[in-house]
């Protein structure tokens, strides 16, 4: 049985009534009491219906659980009263917009004036090529992407209108960008981009989107992964380097390191960290942070896919006692990842999932490269969904601590 479906079923047992599986919010409805209590519940009867070893902690709090999300997205469609913006599986939306509990309230503004811009005849062109309205970022420094299916005159020339029309409405939009996806992909930031044309045009503002974490400032490009909930990235990041630590002396492995928000700033106490991601923007954005905050020298970004093959054919051995730390997409690791990452004997691994679902797979493959599950670390991430963001740190078996507090 799934993470949800348990979580549905316990939410059944105490009377709450949620919506839909479909419904891409349907904890929103909740008191965040409540919701954390379904949670740490359903986290705990899952570990024992999967077999895993030891216990959950208790699930850590959002600071805020409603009204955080710093990326949203509306799927876009022209109908005969205008431009609608919609949830995918949401019920259909009111005044041409999916409300939300848990988008920031400056992200609906900006929907609701996309909405009202694009109805208009002049701006048909636009509205009608549209597949996606993507926001991005906090008050006073937002980005607006527009996913479209074609870049022509008559779109560009719509685009820079609204461009002006956004810089004039006092939103805290600082950015604006037209983004080719003629296959109106699902994910709204499609990686698979078109070959040998222009593919993503600015139209105005900077090309970068910003985070401040544990006292340092990150930049990245504006269609690179980053954490949706803005308010936990600190808590994450503390999260991180309590469960690497002790860090002095040894080497860090960051997987997965996209524009290096582990490696530089729980990663500052190692003796050197080596990051790697398959996107090549990203790995571009670590190192250009890594050279502004001038430690370049002791940490070193690669582009690359993290597979089996990477890492036991193009990854040197560490020069000093090594720790691994993981944060896949929500599918998981390939297959093999965790053996070839065993083979280099880490002291330590974190392992982060953001599919709760593959928490058994991932651990069990742990287990038999010879890695023991120490600790799980649940974080409310996505407050209002089903999901967590869980960590799990894992030691060589032989040398796994014993802590009754603990597992």
């Amino acid at each position: 049985m799934s993470f949800s479906d348990t979580l549905r079923g316990l939410a059944a047992n105490r009377g709450l009534a949620l919506p839909p599986v479909s419904h891409p919010e349907p904890l929103a409805a909740l008191e965040y009491a409540d919701e954390r209590a379904l949670k740490d519940e359903a986290l705990a009867r899952f570990w024992r219906e999967q077999e895993l070893p030891g216990r959950p902690e208790p699930v850590v709090a959002a600071p805020s659980p409603r009204a955080y999300r710093t990326t949203t997205k509306r799927r876009a469609a022209l109908g005969p009263k205008g431009l609608v913006l919609t949830f995918p599986g949401a019920a259909p939306a009111k005044r041409g917009l999916s409300p939300s509990a848990l988008d920031l309230p400056e992200h609906t503004a900006v929907y609701a004036f996309l909405i009202k811009r694009l109805s208009r005849p002049p701006a048909r062109a636009l509205a009608s090529a549209l597949n996606w309205a993507i926001v991005r970022g906090a008050a006073g420094g937002l980005a607006v992407i527009l996913n479209v299916r074609v870049f022509d005159a008559k779109v560009v020339r719509a685009g820079k209108q609204l461009a002006l029309d956004l810089q004039e409405a006092g939103l805290g939009v600082r950015a604006g960008f037209l983004y080719l996806d003629p296959r109106g992909s699902d994910y709204y930031l499609e990686a698979r981009r078109p070959a040998g044309t222009l593919s993503f045009k600015r139209l105005f503002g900077p090309n970068w989107l910003q985070v401040e974490a544990d006292g340092v400032r990150l930049r990245f490009p504006p269609t690179v992964f980053s954490q949706v909930n803005g308010e936990m990235v600190a808590t994450m990041t503390a999260a991180v380097r309590a469960l690497l630590a002790p860090l002095d002396g040894r080497a860090l492995l960051d997987l997965y390191c996209g524009y290096g928000l582990f490696a530089l700033t729980a990663g500052r106490e190692a003796a050197h960290v080596v990051g790697v991601d398959l996107d090549d923007p990203a790995v571009e954005a670590a190192r250009a942070n890594a050279i502004h905050l001038r430690c370049a020298d002791r940490v070193r970004f690669i582009a690359g896919r993290v597979d089996a093959a990477f890492l036991s054919s193009r990854l040197r051995p560490a020069r000093a006692p090594e720790v691994v730390l993981l944060d896949p997409p929500r599918q998981g690791t390939e297959p093999g990842v965790a053996a070839a990452l065993a083979a280099r004997r880490p002291q330590r691994a974190v392992h982060i999932c953001c599919g709760t679902d593959e928490i058994p797979r991932e651990a069990a493959a742990w287990s038999q490269a010879g890695y023991a599950l120490h600790r799980a670390v649940p974080l409310d991430l996505f407050a209002g969904t089903a999901g967590l963001e869980t960590l799990l740190l894992l030691e060589p078996r032989a040398a796994a601590r014993g802590d009754s507090t603990l597992f």
